[in-house]
C-alpha cells in the first residue's frame, strides 16, 4: 500500500486540518507522513543564495522525502489570494536539489486543501497552478475549511481513499 505525504505549510489551523486528515487516513489504516514546512526553517531562495551557500541539507532530505513518496495532500492557508510564501519556497529549493527541478512531483497524485479564514478558492487556484507546473496530476476535488465550515470527514476520506487508488503502481 502506498503512504501518503502531507505537506503543511502552516503552523496554526492548516496543521490542524493536516492532523485531522492524519486521523482519517490511520482510520483507514492508510500511513502517511507529515512534512510541516514551517517547521524546516529553510532560507529564503534566490540564486545569490544558492551560489554563495549551496543547497541546504535540509532541502535535500526534504527532496529525498518527497521523492520517495507518490501521493501527497498538500495543506497551506491562503495569504492575500496566493499561496504562502514557505510553500512556494520549499518548493523552489525541492526543485533545486533534485536532478531535474519536476522530478519530485512529475506524474505524482496532490491533493489540495486549506483552512481559510478568508475566501481560501484563490490560494487552493495557485497551489493547483503550481503543482501542475511541476507535473503533478491534481485531484479535481479540493477540501477547503473555514471557521464556519469545518471539515467533511466523508469527503476527506474520499480524498484519501483517491489518492491510494491513483498512486497503487
Amino acid at each position: 500500500m502506498s503512504k501518503i505525504g502531507i505537506i503543511v505549510a502552516s503552523a496554526t489551523n492548516n496543521r490542524k486540518l493536516g492532523e485531522k486528515i492524519q486521523e482519517l487516513a490511520i482510520k483507514k489504516n492508510i500511513e502517511t507522513t507529515v512534512i510541516n514546512l514551517v517547521d524546516l526553517n529553510l532560507p529564503l531562495y534566490s540564486t545569490v543564495e544558492e551560489e554563495r551557500n549551496g543547497i541546504p541539507d535540509i532541502a535535500k532530505d526534504l527532496a529525498e522525502k518527497i521523492l520517495s513518496l507518490q501521493s501527497f495532500i498538500i495543506i497551506a492557508p491562503e495569504y492575500n489570494g496566493v499561496m504562502p510564501p514557505v510553500l512556494n519556497n520549499a518548493m523552489a529549493w525541492t526543485s533545486r536539489a533534485t536532478e531535474s527541478w519536476r522530478d519530485a512531483f512529475n506524474e505524482k497524485v496532490v491533493g489540495l486543501a486549506t483552512h481559510s479564514g478568508g475566501g481560501g478558492a484563490k490560494g487552493l487556484q495557485a497551489m493547483r497552478i503550481m503543482f501542475q507546473h511541476l507535473g503533478a496530476n491534481v485531484l479535481a476535488r479540493e477540501i477547503l475549511t473555514t471557521y464556519e465550515k469545518p471539515l467533511n470527514d466523508e469527503n476527506a476520506t474520499l480524498m484519501i481513499e483517491n489518492l491510494v487508488k491513483l498512486s497503487t503502481k
